[in-house]
């Protein structure tokens, strides 16, 4: 049967959703969004740097103000198991909502230092924002990316209330490979900490392996292995029974068609076990890497929306 829970954050989300944002990509230089679909929808090197090199100037200029930042505090044993936190200056007359963001790359690369506009964006709008580091693979392999979010999970726990954080408020927000974390820790509760977590909602951007059966055999291997005999046992979406997390999935208009598959899969499967659709959006414009940059821009295709979608779970929550 459908939960009461999925019923009213989509009854809330459909009015939230369909307001306007106040500004959208168009608020930034009109020759951003011209060349970010100029790009087209591959994944290369070559877009990757195009992409990256249309918002540096953007992001240099942006607003860094109203933010207490702290580097690299460790949360685990590994090197790489290190956050950071980005704290509202300003303080309110409640704790803020805990936002957890996991970065992408392949699995292979990519560091939360290049996530900054992200973590600044939220702590702006008065939300307590930890970006995370993770391991690697080859070294690494599934589920150890799952493993390292219930981790900085556990960190936060203890930590995120002598941050100023609400601990019992905590939304994870993964991009790319990131969202492939945070979607396994998730919807495998073997991963998920004991004595609860205190998440209450996640944000899965762009996940590239939610079907494990259909992965890129030129970057997913290297994390997910070769065994494909094991790969029904790492698909998310043969895991939707048990814990129902709230769910806010996002899709680039420019994403590659692959991505594109994987979360029309999950998708499809979320709407099997509750007959009715998650909470989805299109960000119409953007590509793979710009679905991320575009924060702390003028561009407030998607950070509106995240946040009403926080507000809604925190209402349902009380």
């Amino acid at each position: 049967m459908h939960s009461k829970k999925t019923f009213f954050l989509a009854a809330v989300l459909t009015l939230v959703l369909a307001i306007p944002s106040l500004a959208q990509m168009s608020a930034n230089p009109p020759e951003i969004g011209e060349r970010i679909r100029a790009l087209g929808n591959e994944l290369t090197p070559a877009v990757i740097g195009a992409t990256f090199e249309l918002y540096a100037p953007l992001l240099k200029a942006a607003p860094k103000d109203g933010v207490v930042v702290t580097k690299d505090e460790k949360y685990g044993p590994a090197e790489r198991h290190r956050l950071d936190i980005y704290q509202p200056e300003k303080k309110g007359a409640n704790p803020p909502p805990i936002l957890l963001f996991v970065h992408g790359g392949g699995f292979v690369t990519g560091d939360k230092s290049e996530f900054e506009n992200l973590g600044t964006y939220f702590a702006r709008r008065g939300i307590l924002a930890i970006t995370m580091n993770y391991r690697f693979a080859p070294k690494s392999q599934w589920p150890s990316g799952g493993e390292d979010v219930a981790l900085a999970l556990a960190w936060i726990r203890e930590n995120g209330q002598k941050h100023g954080g609400d601990v019992n408020k905590v939304f994870l927000m993964g991009a790319s490979a990131g969202a492939a974390n945070v979607a396994t820790y998730v919807f495998f509760e073997n991963l998920q900490l004991k004595g609860g977590d205190g998440v209450a909602g996640a944000i899965l951007c762009s996940g590239p392996t939610y079907d494990t059966s259909r992965l890129d055999p030129k970057m997913d291997t290297v994390y997910y292995g070769t065994d494909e005999s094991k790969y029904p046992s790492m698909s998310v979406i043969n895991h939707m029974k048990g814990r129902e997390i709230p769910l806010f999935i996002v899709v680039a208009e420019l994403d590659p068609p692959s991505i594109h598959y994987q979360n029309r899969a999950l998708i499809d499967a979320l709407y099997e076990r509750d007959k009715a659709l998650p909470i989805v959006k299109l960000l119409i414009g953007h590509n793979h890497i710009s679905e991320m940059s575009h924060f702390n821009t003028k561009d407030e295709s998607l950070g509106p929306d995240i946040i009403e979608f926080m507000k809604a779970c925190s209402l349902e929550s009380k």
